[in-house]
Formats: C-alpha cells, structure tokens, sequence
C-alpha cells in the first residue's frame, strides 16, 4: 500500500512545481511586456511649414489637318483618309494642334509620336517611314522625340509626315493598309 501511495504523492508535487514555473514565466512576461506600470517622457511639435501641392503633366490634341503630296502634282488637302490610296514617294503630312501642360520645379517630359504594331510588322508599315517635327517647342533629344520643360507648356503645333518608301521594289506593299490610329502622341516624364 506504502508504494501506490508513493505513486500518487509524486504527479501531485510535480503538478504544483509545473504551475509555479508557469506562474513565475506569465508574471516575467507581463513586466517584460510593459503591460502599461512604465512611462517615459516623450513631446512632440508639429511643423509649421504648410502645404506643398503636386504639379501636373497633361496632353490634348485639337482637330488635326492632313494633306497629301504626290510625286507629280501639287498637295491636296484631305477631307476622308479612308478615300485615299498612298503609293512609294507619297507623303501624307498632318498638321496637329496640341496643348502641353508641365507643371512642377524640377519636371521635364518627353514628347513622342509612338508607332503601333501596324507600322512596325507588314510590307507596307515598314515601307513608310514617320517623322515628327515640332518648331520652336522642346529639344530634338532622338527620333520623333522631344524633351519638354514647364518653360514649354501650352499650345503649340506638331508636323507628322508619313512618307512611302520611293525605292519601294516590285508591288511590295501593294493592296495592304495601316492603321493611322496606331500612331499616338505621348508625353511622358523624363527619368533621365
């Protein structure tokens, strides 16, 4: 009998020793917690500075002009781009108005004409080659682009010519069409 009794005295000592660590360990985390009994000094001032308000980048295009020039005859102003039918030294130029507007202290934009995938893959596409120019306006910094400074913004008016190849061999090209909506002004922050 002494022995099961030996055997139930000994769990009950190790239950109340368990519950004591875990007294002393919750204890030990709640002061190492700062459950609230510690307070350090501490201020705090707001500036006085007031408000600084963001610029702006924005583009809009007005109601754009396009002429054709062939390689005999004079240049004939174009009521319905759908009528017409380009061949090699064609030049169709459009006249486009467009506002910039940059506003901020350190900004400068880049203003491109940017040739979607219709200009870029096919016989014809590749056979016409794009020039932007823009007078007075900006710096010339690479093929149809401009760098722009707030000192730019406003209205102003860019040239975009269009002209097929001359040297363009055989019928290359011939019976095919490019998209002249894949051809979009940008402006776009300079980041260099």
């Amino acid at each position: 009998m002494s022995q099961s009794t030996e055997t139930t005295a000994l769990p009950a000592r190790r239950s109340r020793r368990g519950t004591a660590i875990l007294a002393v360990a919750a204890g030990t985390a709640l002061l190492l917690g700062g459950g609230g009994t510690y307070a350090y000094w501490s201020t705090q001032t707001a500036l006085t500075s007031g408000p600084v308000e963001s610029g702006d980048l924005d583009l809009s295009l007005g109601t754009g002009t396009w002429t054709l020039q062939g390689v005999v005859g004079a240049a004939q102003t174009i009521t319905d781009l759908t009528d017409v039918r380009i061949v090699p030294g064609d030049v169709l130029t459009l006249t486009q108005p467009l506002d910039v507007t940059l506003v901020g202290d350190t900004i400068a934009a880049d203003l491109t004409a940017e040739l979607g995938s219709s200009f870029t893959t096919g016989t014809l596409g590749t056979n016409l080659d794009v020039v932007l120019t823009v007078d007075s306006f900006g710096t010339a910094t690479g093929a149809n682009t401009y760098r722009v400074t707030p000192a730019d913004s406003g209205a102003t008016t860019a040239e975009l010519t269009i002209t097929f190849d001359p040297t363009t061999p055989d019928q290359v090209g011939a019976n095919q069409s490019v998209d002249l909506d894949d051809i979009a002004f940008s402006l776009t922050q300079a980041s260099s």
